[in-house]
């Protein structure tokens, strides 16, 4: 009695094509909804969260605080609305010259306010939105933060010392 043989040369090279036919198209999938998905995460505006409070003529502005180098990035990009009493403060970490910003991927009207230990040494009103490059850059003489407010809601001006204060965090 004689064992067949079997070729599994033929076998494997069978099985290897039907994989790919059915893995190729899973992963073409996988990329393009991976690519929708994380377009979609980048574009979303960030929202974080109100640590600060600004009082300055009888007017109070709470501020979200823009630290991580990604935050500082994205800032109000996205947003389609700013209510007239909220804004976001940008810390630095240090203090820079010539400080640049843009209004690109912003979709409101800004104000930005360049500080130096809390005295604006500069400030850039109504500044318009950017949608498509190129967008102007707006430069400050010197900053440690910049703070961005809704165009037109405050009347600071250059030279005036602000107060921000940490608002206390809720037990």
């Amino acid at each position: 009695m004689q064992i067949p043989k079997f070729q599994s040369k033929v076998d494997w090279y069978v099985a290897g094509f039907k994989m790919l036919n059915i893995a190729g198209p899973l992963a073409g999938m996988s990329v393009i909804l991976f690519t929708a998905v994380v377009s979609y995460i980048e574009t979303r505006p960030q929202k974080l969260p109100l640590q600060y409070k600004l009082t300055i003529n009888n007017q109070t502005f709470y501020l979200e605080a823009a630290n991580k180098p990604q935050e500082l990035e994205k800032g109000l990009k996205w947003r389609n609305n700013l209510e007239s009493d909220r804004g976001m403060l940008f810390n630095l970490g240090r203090e820079y010259n010539n400080v640049p910003f843009w209004m690109h991927q912003v979709k409101v009207p800004l104000d930005i306010i360049y500080l130096k230990n809390n005295l604006v040494t500069t400030i850039i009103r109504n500044a318009p939105p950017c949608m498509k490059n190129p967008c102007p850059i707006y430069y400050g003489v010197a900053a440690t933060q910049v703070l961005e407010l809704k165009a037109g809601a405050s009347n600071i001006q250059v030279g005036q010392k602000l107060m921000i204060e940490p608002i206390p965090k809720k037990l």
